[in-house]
């Protein structure tokens, strides 16, 4: 059975990191049987999470994971698309694993009123430290991945301006989702479980911003959101209800 090492589970999401929820998400709809467990990037290969063991083979980073899980277990969601659509497909992934994913490190770690809301889930990493240690190595990551987003250029923008940029990302997903009820039509592909886990982090959590108040507003990402959590994550939806309504 194959493992997969994630964060925590928190709010409504399945993981604290969309990258893990993402692979999470394209194994619970492919049916592959897999275990989710709490991983430590202390020990994890490129020292960042997701990362699979399956038997002898240890596959790090979500694109490679997706890769290897196609070659091992075949390609049940996506072999149906030709290359057109496959390659818009892959543009959509590194689309939200590239850029996207930077608009939800500023809601959660630009201003101290949104960290704040990491306060209770602290324990669960830091908590063989003392309460001064514990306080230097919660600095220490925030400074780490505020660097990190200062030199992928949307640090270095205002608030609003980092916004209007997710915003028009949302707007380019809604157009191209349609009245579908999946992004490629009538069944889902992996560029669902992208989009939709990085749209978790965003909307089923309590930091509130302009990009999460713009994806609540759009009626059928709200509908393709909630249709794809009740078919894999009913056991989340109280939760995922109470963040997307307050």
């Amino acid at each position: 059975m194959i493992t997969l090492y994630g964060h925590v589970p928190a709010w409504g999401i399945p993981d604290l990191s969309p990258f893990v929820t993402a692979i999470d998400l394209y194994l619970r709809m492919t049916g592959t049987p897999y275990r989710l467990v709490v991983g430590d990037l202390g020990t994890a290969p490129k020292g960042k999470l997701p990362y699979i063991e399956d038997g002898a083979a240890v596959v790090a980073d979500t694109s490679f994971i997706l890769e290897y899980l196609k070659q091992q277990y075949g390609n049940p969601l996506d072999g149906r698309l030709d290359a057109r659509d496959e390659a818009v497909r892959l543009m959509i992934w590194r689309m939200m694993d590239e850029s996207f994913y930077w608009y939800l490190v500023q809601g959660r770690y630009r201003r101290d009123i949104d960290f704040a809301q990491y306060d209770p889930l602290w324990g669960q990493f830091f908590g063989h430290l003392s309460d001064s240690e514990r306080r230097a190595a919660i600095e220490d990551a925030r400074q780490r991945l505020m660097t990190e987003f200062y030199q992928s250029g949307r640090g270095r923008l205002s608030w609003e301006e980092v916004e209007h940029m997710g915003c028009r990302e949302l707007e380019a997903i809604v157009a191209w989702l349609g009245a579908e009820p999946y992004l490629f039509g009538g069944a889902p592909t992996s560029a669902d479980c992208a989009v939709h886990a990085f749209l978790q982090g965003l909307i089923y959590v309590p930091f509130e911003n302009g990009i999460k108040a713009y994806a609540l507003a759009q009626p059928t990402l709200v509908a393709y959101m909630a249709r794809i959590s009740e078919r894999y994550y009913p056991q989340l939806r109280a939760a995922q209800k109470e963040y997307a309504d307050a």
